[in-house]
């Protein structure tokens, strides 16, 4: 399935390419090792290279190796602390794969590896938030220069501090992936909206969203019964606003879109009232007050999504 995804994915300009291994077949040791992780990282590479050659005549992939990547949305349970990758443990990591590499005959991409995933000390899980300690990660940090094409990619920097992410940087954790933080200040936007809209519309006319959202979650719980835990109240309170954020996987639903888009009809009837976006909107009271977004249903929830996006940009002096 990898060998024919990246088939696919190639044609379509994706030029960063994480070749991530680390899971056990059915009949596999668990865990990998670092060795076999690594050899099965250069057959896909192989085939990357000779997919970019045969469709553009060169290749100019760009890759990220490394195993370190936490449970995709955050961790299940709650966390006290995260131990950081050794630098033992990532020199290892590169060795391995740069052996890999030239021993599957890729070995002139080697050059094009530009990031290995690692643990720099940063996790969050439904919520709780631990954040980055700079002093723990110095020693790891140092091991980037003795690479001069490699930086550090780091994974659950979501929730972070505009301090932590700007010394994520400034330590060479130069790639920060985010991910339910976007979708989390998204739903943030959305209930926000739905509160105004109950304030100003009889029930009957409401978009019910959040209703029907919970009723949706609670008939097809197969995205979240694994990873929430506790009673009904508990759980009634993570499928909202667990940091890993769950709900995410339900707002592609027939329904759910049809929940919005009455959502953002109602509020497009006339403007939201000022006092009512100051209460539920804050920040984005701020942004419409200043110029800087429309007054829009629908700009008020990107607005909220921007601002996330923003303190990555700012972090990485990308504007």
């Amino acid at each position: 399935m990898r060998m024919y995804l990246l088939h696919i994915m190639l044609p379509r300009d994706l030029k960063k390419i994480h070749l991530d291994c680390s899971m056990s077949c059915a009949d596999d040791p668990i865990p990998l090792t670092d060795e076999i992780v690594a050899s099965r990282a250069a057959r896909l590479a192989v085939i990357a290279e000779n997919t970019a050659k045969k469709i553009f005549g060169f290749s100019d992939i760009v890759y990220v190796v490394g195993t370190e990547v936490p449970v995709p949305g955050g961790a299940a349970e709650e966390l006290d602390t995260v131990e950081v990758t050794s630098p033992d443990a990532a020199r290892k990591t590169l060795a391995c794969h740069r052996q890999a590499f030239y021993d599957a005959g890729v070995g002139e991409c080697w050059t094009r590896v530009i990031g290995l995933v690692v643990q720099p000390g940063v996790e969050f899980d439904h919520t709780g938030i631990i954040d980055y300690q700079s002093e723990k990660a110095q020693a790891l940090s140092q091991v980037v220069n003795d690479y001069s094409h490699l930086v550090f990619e780091a994974h659950s920097t979501d929730y972070q501090t505009n301090q932590a992410y700007q010394q994520l940087v400034h330590d060479h954790f130069a790639i920060l992936k985010v991910g339910p933080a976007l979708t989390f200040a998204m739903r943030e936007g959305l209930y926000a909206l739905c509160a105004i809209e109950e304030t100003l519309f009889p029930l009957e006319k409401c978009s019910r969203l959040r209703e029907k959202m919970e009723q949706l979650m609670c008939r097809e719980p197969n995205f979240w019964q694994k990873y929430y835990h506790g009673d009904e109240r508990q759980l009634a309170f993570a499928r909202v606003y667990s940091f890993s954020d769950r709900i995410r996987y339900y707002w592609p639903d027939a329904e759910i879109n049809t929940a919005i888009d009455t959502l953002m009809d109602n509020l497009s009837v006339k403007p939201i009232p000022l006092p009512l976006l100051s209460q539920y909107l804050p920040y984005q009271f701020t942004q419409f007050r200043e110029g800087k977004i429309a007054g829009t249903p629908e700009s008020f929830v990107i607005a909220k999504i921007r601002d996330v996006l923003s303190v990555y940009a700012d972090a990485c002096n990308v504007h």
